[in-house]
């Protein structure tokens, strides 16, 4: 698990953004979705090892989604953005996001194990892959 917290954290910083002059362009709100595909990835990787009892797509989502929010509302408020360009980052950003959470969630982190009522405890299948 280590092996992979520790890939993940370098895709992480590798993804952090350099600074740049944006506009409205295809590459920029993909850039955006990326970034919150990746961060929140990456988010809920961590949330998974350190804090197994939280949702883990939940944290995933929510804590990357809301730092970019509040960044966009910066950014809208000194007037470096209008707010239909906010608005269009923080979209494509908060859909990056959810696909983030969610795919890492399912598909590429061990499902948890639960409490099944009839049965009693069920697990799922661990998906690895390496780089």
């Amino acid at each position: 698990m280590n092996q992979q917290l520790c890939g993940l954290a370098a895709l992480l910083l590798c993804s952090f953004p350099a600074l740049a002059n944006g506009n409205n362009s295809v590459n920029s709100e993909l850039g955006h979705f990326s970034g919150g595909l990746l961060t929140s990835g990456m988010v809920t990787a961590i949330s998974s090892y350190y804090w197994p009892q939280q949702n883990r797509v939940a944290s995933g989502f929510w804590l990357p989604t809301s730092i970019s929010t509040l960044e966009e509302f910066r950014e809208f408020s000194t007037g470096d953005n209008t707010a239909g360009q906010a608005l269009l980052d923080a979209s494509c950003f908060a859909l990056g996001a959810w696909l983030g959470s969610y795919g890492t969630d399912r598909y590429l982190l061990a499902p948890a194990v639960h409490p099944d009522g009839d049965h009693g405890r069920y697990v799922g299948l661990q998906f690895n892959m390496r780089f």
